[in-house]
């Protein structure tokens, strides 16, 4: 009996980089940061913690200091750094009112900036043309982009993963406006919580760091709160 050889087309460099481009971005990234951060101390002496009470002092103190630190929060996503953590800094930067300022910009701008990206890679595969088509999946994100600027608001109330969410509306092609419009009233909540969080630890006294990790828990519990009567309705 006569066999058939099926031969699978061969994977080409170029294929291989642009399936992993932005693995070997983010690696290229941390490791260009991680040889900066070794030559800086080799030239000027300072040990790890010198220079990072150095980095802080600029980012702080400098009037470059925010402009810098909203641009690292805005490409933050191609280095899959925590957005957590990122809002966090903030507030030990910057205090709770300009750290909640900074956090929602380089928060809005490196969520469009993922947003964006998914859309690029995504492309046309769940056009709405297909969602009958292409099955489970399609109908799914066909109802998602339906129901953009709900869905939007609930998943950032609910504390789903930032960029998780991110690379999905622009995946699916939720629609711009209202992804952005239910990202920016939906990380208000979140954006407080972590915000305060990281003011407790530059507070000068017992009372203010409990009254800032007070209000810190109260935002979570009222975001939580808010994404349950949202599902109800």
């Amino acid at each position: 009996m006569n066999t058939i050889d099926i031969q699978r087309p061969r994977r080409t460099l170029f294929d291989f980089l642009w399936q992993h481009g932005t693995k070997f971005s983010a690696g290229l990234f941390w490791l260009a940061l991680l040889g900066g951060y070794g030559w800086y101390m080799r030239a000027t002496g300072l040990s790890a913690q010198a220079a990072a009470l150095q980095l802080r002092d600029f980012l702080a103190g400098s009037g470059w200091g925010p402009l810098l630190y909203v641009v690292l929060y805005t490409v933050r996503p191609l280095i899959f750094f925590p957005s957590t953590v990122m809002t966090a800094i903030s507030g030990y930067l910057y205090g709770p009112a300009l750290g909640t300022v900074y956090a929602l910009i380089g928060g809005n701008l490196s969520g469009t900036l993922a947003y964006f990206v998914g859309r690029f890679f995504g492309g046309d595969l769940f056009a709405e043309e297909d969602a009958d088509a292409n099955g489970f999946v399609a109908r799914h994100a066909a109802n998602l982009r339906r129901n953009g600027f709900e869905a939007v608001l609930v998943m950032r109330l609910i504390y789903l993963p930032y960029d998780l969410v991110n690379y999905l509306c622009g995946f699916v092609r939720v629609p711009w406006l209202q992804y952005a419009t239910a990202t920016l009233l939906g990380v208000l909540p979140g954006s407080l919580t972590f915000v305060l969080i990281g003011s407790v630890f530059t507070s000068e006294s017992t009372s203010q760091r409990w009254l800032l990790a007070g209000f810190s828990l109260g935002m979570l519990l009222l975001g939580l709160g808010l994404s349950r009567w949202l599902k109800k309705r």
